[in-house]
């Protein structure tokens, strides 16, 4: 009786350590569970917490580049505004040197009249004298020629014109246009020594073009030129529809006599050089150019460069007969 009692004890107590067992496996779990839930939630918590921090990051950077875009959006504006003034400025300026300029071409009678030498002007004196100019680019390709004549000299020898006809031609010396040949007239007037030149006449060929208008003051060489002279300022606008253009040109100054060979020849020629400032719809453009010019020939070779000393192009005297 006793062992069955004690082995009754033995079950029990098996049985019981198998129900210890059983919830003390189902607590693990449940613990193991809670601590996974827990650590998900940390896990979940930390992500959002990052993902937030992330988004005010983004966003916060996102609103100075922003305003760091506006903020160059509007001094780019504010610049375009100045320079937009500030062209309207030089514009006006450049308008106002040429606005009722006087015209400074002396008289002079229709009387056929031939000029001694010693009345020679830096223009080609001598009527039916023919000149062709070839005009060079920076490389010294030919790009285009002008073929000037003398058509007739009147006045006196008080004061007397020239009157010349120019033809432009082609690179090889052909009419630029066949069937409507470019030609256009100019003139300049001696008296007392002193040549004027209408600024008309230097862009003759713009002002027959409809719509094309040349206003402007002349330019006046000695027929006495010696190294130092200055050279006095000139200004000229051509207006073409509601664009204008406004060329001065200034500090002129004959720095040089000196012989210089072209295709026409060699001759005796005072340099002089000048700087030109031309102003197109406000914008201003810096060159200058230097010119030999001869007596009872005229402009024997010009250069042009930019405002760095650049070559930009050339024109000599090709033929003179």
């Amino acid at each position: 009786m006793k062992k069955i009692n004690f082995l009754i004890v033995i079950v029990m107590f098996t049985v019981a350590c198998i129900n210890v067992n059983a919830q003390l496996d189902r607590l693990n779990r449940a613990v193991q569970r809670g601590a996974e839930r827990a650590l998900e939630k940390k896990a979940e918590e930390k992500a959002e917490e990052i993902v937030s921090r992330e988004i005010d990051k983004s966003f916060e950077k996102n609103e100075a580049e922003r305003a760091k875009n506006e903020a160059e959006a509007e001094k780019a504006l504010n610049r375009v505004a100045e320079q937009i003034e500030e062209a309207q400025k030089n514009q006006e300026e450049a308008e106002a040197q040429v606005a009722n300029i006087p015209s400074e071409i002396p008289e002079v009678s229709n009387v056929p009249y031939t000029p001694s030498e010693s009345e020679y002007a830096f223009f080609a004196m001598k009527k039916g004298t023919v000149q062709v100019f070839a005009t060079k680019d920076a490389n010294g390709k030919i790009t285009s020629q002008t073929r000037s004549t003398v058509k007739a000299i009147t006045g006196d020898k008080k004061a007397f014109a020239i009157e010349y006809e120019s033809e432009m031609l082609d690179e090889n010396g052909k009419p630029a246009d066949s069937d409507n040949p470019q030609k256009f007239n100019y003139r300049i007037v001696v008296k007392d020594g002193v040549m004027y030149l209408d600024m008309k006449g230097l862009f003759g060929a713009m002002e027959g073009i409809e719509g094309v208008q040349v206003t402007g003051s002349v330019t006046k060489i000695p027929s006495n030129l010696s190294v130092g002279q200055k050279i006095d300022d000139a200004t000229a606008r051509v207006k073409i529809g509601t664009i204008s253009c406004v060329m001065t040109m200034t500090e002129g100054k004959c720095v040089a006599a000196e012989n210089l060979t072209v295709g026409a020849g060699t001759f005796r020629c005072f340099k002089v050089t000048q700087k030109t400032i031309s102003t197109v719809m406000g914008r201003k453009t810096e060159s200058s150019t230097v010119t030999w010019y001869a007596k009872g020939v005229g402009a024997v070779k010009t250069e042009s460069y930019d405002k760095n000393g650049k070559l930009l192009s050339s024109q000599e005297l090709k033929s003179n007969s």
